[in-house]
């Protein structure tokens, strides 16, 4: 297990070059020691994991490492992330482990950990690879017991029982779950909601993810929900990520919901119930989304990017709602306070119910603004830091430029504002634009080419920040 995969917010990385199974016993035997480190209480353990075809290996070795060093397990099966969270909220564990690697390529795989019902991460996961690499462990002690614990049917229950408004519902729709570990709660869902018109695409478990990419953010793995939506009378899409903590929907006009569009929707009627309320929002987020929160009567916080951040900011500040643009959806109001792309999901249901609109008429209500989505720009790990700051210098000089440092650099202009930060979880700059014109839309973008051309090839440049005119 090479450094590069202790992450920000969770251990990713390449099955065999980069996360050798043949480490995880002894990554199991450090956990241990990091838990027992932070509450020497700690002795039952949740773990589940998602349907990778390597998963199944990787909860062996993480097991034995844990039973040697005398903790208990839980095991839930294969689950969705929300689905072991919801244990460690409903049942009597002291922390959690989901072998995962969210919606990254097959060849990746993953943990993510949690101390209680809260996730590990930034220094946390340092001070967790540090004693992984001198090989921490317990001490001679009895070996701890597993327990097989099934959670998919308890949460299915649980989602049930709080949603009997839905049971029954009419409304034609189509659900992707992407061969991910979704598909091992769709189903039961569905039945248990007596949902007759609901379709299911990629609902089986299928870890080599054969028919698309668990990323339904990216509109070439949502084309069978557009197809889907353009042939059938199917009136909403819903995509799942690869371990179901994001959701993103589709129109029936086969638009691509964008997540803070989809937050904004949220935050309207939760904040009709907690007015005055904080609202956590990623620092990618639009500023149609922050006039409307202002509006609204609520207060927009910006945070770095990461769920795990934004959870912790809104048990800071009580906030009732988080989100980011990426489609992670993060609920306090009536729900435990974690991302749950199914919970997200029946709270759209919920939402176009009670006001008996389609999705298309409930997006009119965000102002007009002209931006990208998030663009993902490849980028050498050690390279990363050294880009952010190239478009600082760049920017530095200008005098209406504001900047924003949360997380990499957000810089504001007079015509629009652009972003670039490093991603936590593959080799990756993160970027986004927008601006209240197409022209202050193509002004922003080619600023933040020029920032970036002395590192990167101009065609490079062209594709990436979807530059039409040649500069």
């Amino acid at each position: 297990m090479i450094d590069l995969i202790f992450r920000e917010y969770d251990i990713r990385g390449k099955v065999g070059s980069e996360l050798n199974p043949d480490d995880v016993y002894d990554f199991a035997r450090s956990l241990a020691y990091y838990f027992k480190q932070l509450n020497p209480a700690t002795q039952k353990i949740a773990v589940g994991m998602d349907g990778r075809t390597h998963s199944p290996h990787l909860k062996e070795k993480l097991c034995a490492g844990l039973l040697d060093s005398g903790l208990d397990i839980l095991f839930l099966g294969i689950c969705p992330s929300p689905a072991l969270y919801f244990a460690l909220h409903t049942l009597p564990v002291d922390a959690g482990v989901m072998i995962t690697a969210s919606h990254n390529p097959k060849e990746y795989n993953g943990f993510k950990i949690c101390m209680g019902t809260t996730c590990v991460w930034g220094t946390q996961i340092t001070q967790l690879r540090d004693l992984f690499k001198r090989r921490a462990t317990l001490g001679a002690t009895t070996k701890g017991s597993i327990i097989e614990s099934p959670i998919v049917d308890p949460y299915v229950t649980w989602l049930h029982d709080h949603f009997k408004q839905l049971v029954g519902l009419q409304l034609p729709m189509v659900i992707d779950c992407a061969n991910g570990a979704g598909a091992a709660v769709i189903p039961a869902l569905i039945e248990r909601m007596e949902w007759p018109n609901a379709q299911m695409l990629c609902c089986t478990i299928d870890g080599s993810y054969p028919n698309h990419e668990a990323d339904p953010t990216k509109k070439e793995n949502m084309r069978d929900v557009t197809h889907a939506l353009a042939t059938t009378d199917a009136v909403l899409g819903i995509g799942l990520d690869g371990d179901a903590d994001r959701m993103t929907p589709m129109t029936k006009s086969g638009r691509l919901v964008r997540g803070d569009e989809l937050l904004a929707l949220f935050c309207k009627s939760v904040l009709e119930e907690f007015p005055n309320s904080s609202v956590i929002v990623d620092i990618k987020s639009s500023s149609a989304l922050l006039e409307l929160i202002t509006r609204w009567g609520g207060i927009p916080i910006l945070s770095p990017s990461g769920h795990a951040i934004i959870k912790e900011e809104m048990k800071r500040t009580k906030a009732p709602i988080g989100g980011e643009l990426s489609c992670h959806f993060i609920f306090a109001d009536h729900y435990f306070g974690f991302d749950d792309a199914i919970y997200a999901f029946l709270r759209l249901l919920e939402l176009m119910r009670t006001t008996g609109r389609s999705l298309d008429e409930l997006l009119t209500i965000i102002p007009e603004r002209f931006g990208s989505a998030e663009i993902r720009m490849p980028c050498p790990e050690e390279q990363k830091k050294r880009m952010i700051a190239a478009v600082k210098q760049f920017f530095a000089h200008q005098r209406d430029a504001e900047f924003n440092e949360l997380d990499g650099v957000r810089v504001s202009m007079p015509y629009g504002w652009g972003i670039v930060r490093a991603s936590n979880t593959q080799a990756m700059l993160s970027l986004r634009f927008e601006a209240n014109t197409q022209d202050g839309l193509a002004r922003i973008k080619k600023d933040f080419f020029y920032a970036l051309s002395p590192y990167f090839e101009p065609s490079f440049l062209y594709k990436y920040l979807e530059l039409k005119d040649q500069i």
